[in-house]
């Protein structure tokens, strides 16, 4: 995670002024956001907020990370649910597409604000695809120590799998102003991802 410009050791603090943004940038996204307003709602000054964080692009980073790490959690709990590999792995993509909708800061990205905080967002981004890419691989090794999936690399393959789901999305939001789809961009969207979904499963199956 993208580190606090001081800690102090007040992990408390310091999750509280991250749930508090995480609600502001929710309702009125960054570009709508300022630092002022996150410390009023907090009830501290601006001067106490910035001891924490350089600037709102680091806080908004922590707030999306967090949602990520609940989102990554919500995976892991909705595939438990699931008995085999393959259905786990079609429980993921469900789940998936499911909590990008729910979570609000992972969806109002606005494009236009990409470049200006691009190192920091691809950061953010490859820590949230590396755990990704570590679920789908131990579920795949499960599949191939159950002689239900054919021996292959896991890792390689779940670096593929979730690489094509990324940009599978990509193809949807890279003209928009935001990271949001609505219901017929969702619906075509969810079509398109099950059908690639079983599409891998079939050429994996033993």
């Amino acid at each position: 995670m993208v580190q606090v410009k001081h800690s102090g050791g007040n992990t408390e603090k310091i999750n509280q002024i991250i749930d508090t943004a995480q609600r502001r940038f929710g309702v009125y996204g960054l570009e709508k956001t300022s630092m002022r307003e996150i410390a009023s709602d907090l009830g501290i000054s601006k001067a106490s907020l910035y001891y924490y964080f350089p600037d709102k692009e680091h806080l908004y980073i922590h707030v999306v990370e967090k949602e990520h790490d609940e989102f990554i959690r919500n995976l892991q709990s909705n595939m438990e649910q699931s008995e085999f590999p393959d259905q786990m792995l079609r429980k993921f993509v469900e789940t998936r597409m499911e909590l990008f909708r729910k979570f609000l800061n992972l969806s109002r990205f606005k494009m236009s604000n990409l470049m200006e905080f691009k190192t920091l967002m691809n950061e953010s981004w490859m820590r949230s695809k590396a755990k990704e890419t570590k679920i789908i691989s131990d579920v795949l090794k499960r599949g191939m120590k159950s002689e239900l999936f054919r021996q292959e690399d896991p890792d390689e393959l779940a670096t593929l799998f979730i690489d094509i789901l990324r940009g599978l999305r990509t193809t949807f939001i890279k003209n928009k102003e935001y990271f949001f789809l609505d219901d017929d961009e969702y619906a075509i969207l969810m079509e398109k991802t099950n059908h690639f979904t079983e599409v891998f499963i079939r050429g994996i199956l033993k």
